[in-house]
């Protein structure tokens, strides 16, 4: 019997492939869900609407309490479904129970209450298989509200570093969304898995991994909208003050970890990064008129480089700020 022979187009700047599906590689797709009832069916139907067929849906619930899991359980065999009986409380450890039990040989992440758009999948192998060099690619992706309207483009063309060695400008901020990303299997085994410290934060982990991988090797982009972020008042990262307009947390933990950045780049870039995060985000606060939060930032930063001008400069504006308050600050 002759074997199906399967034809998929892809779109501008992507080579077309003609495979037959035993020779078409395994995409295992990752996702950890918890408390998503509102999302989760949208999140899980964007990945089986994927044009490429060889796909397995992996979710780990992690102990939902409010009928996200039993959304999940009615998917039946359409996915793997992992329960888990407790929360474990941080992000990274149900994206890697998910990612170990993977048996693609890409993985891809997808948040609870992100979306993908149909090509997403087949878009990142075919530029995956063309760049071999190329261990971890990632796309641009829409913002979207709780409705799933979209409200604009995160990041976008131009800013967003195009294919290569980007480490240097991840210092300055994570430029990747993780519901973008597809890796080699292999690569988790170079560098680690997600980092599980609870230091890390909210959102860290994703950084602390994409430069183990940058230090190492060039990043792929696809300059194509492929996804929808999902930026909602429900966010993990809404209440994080500490970590709005730039994570100036996990950037002063990095100082604390040169394993990531010795024999790249210098102390002194580390540094750098770190204050130019509590600049922007004592700027933030200063002009939404919140003092004591703009002051904090400053004293994060000149705690590490006390000689930076600018830091003092941003200090003297806040303290004139909280000394005379301005009614309408801008």
């Amino acid at each position: 019997m002759r074997t199906p022979v399967f034809t998929l187009t892809f779109g501008r700047g992507c080579r077309n492939i003609h495979t037959n599906r035993m020779t078409m590689p395994l995409v295992s797709i990752c996702i950890g869900a918890y408390n998503r009832k509102n999302y989760i069916r949208e999140c899980v139907d964007s990945t089986l609407a994927q044009t490429w067929p060889n796909k397995e849906v992996i979710v780990v619930d992690d102990a939902s309490t409010d009928g996200t899991r039993e959304i999940l359980q009615s998917y039946g065999d359409s996915i793997r479904l992992i329960l888990r009986d407790t929360n474990s409380g941080i992000c990274p450890i149900t994206r890697n129970q998910a990612a170990q039990a993977a048996r693609g040989e890409y993985v891809a992440f997808l948040d609870s209450d992100d979306v993908w758009y149909p090509e997403k999948i087949a878009r990142q192998v075919a530029f995956m298989e063309s760049h071999p060099e190329v261990p971890l690619c990632h796309t641009l992706c829409n913002v979207i509200n709780e409705s799933s309207e979209i409200v604009g483009v995160r990041h976008g063309k131009g800013v967003v570093p195009e294919t290569g060695m980007i480490f240097d400008r991840l210092l300055d901020h994570c430029w990747i969304t993780i519901s973008t990303v597809m890796a080699r299997r292999e690569l988790f085994d170079e560098v680690g898995w997600f980092c599980e410290a609870e230091e890390t934060g909210i959102i860290g982990e994703d950084q602390d991994f994409f430069l183990r991988v940058a230090r190492r090797h060039p990043i792929g982009l696809v300059e194509d909208v492929l996804a929808g972020y999902r930026k909602a008042s429900t966010g993990v990262s809404r209440s994080r003050w500490k970590d709005t307009p730039e994570s100036q947390t996990f950037n002063e933990i990095l100082i604390r970890r040169p394993h990531i950045w010795m024999d790249v780049v210098p102390r002194s870039r580390i540094i750098r990064a770190h204050s130019q995060a509590c600049l922007a985000n004592a700027a933030h606060w200063r002009a939404k008129g919140e003092g004591g939060r703009s002051a904090y930032f400053c004293w994060r930063g000149l705690r590490h480089d006390p000689s930076n001008l600018e830091l003092w400069q941003e200090a003297g504006r806040t303290l004139f700020r909280l000394v005379i308050p301005h009614p309408n600050p801008s």
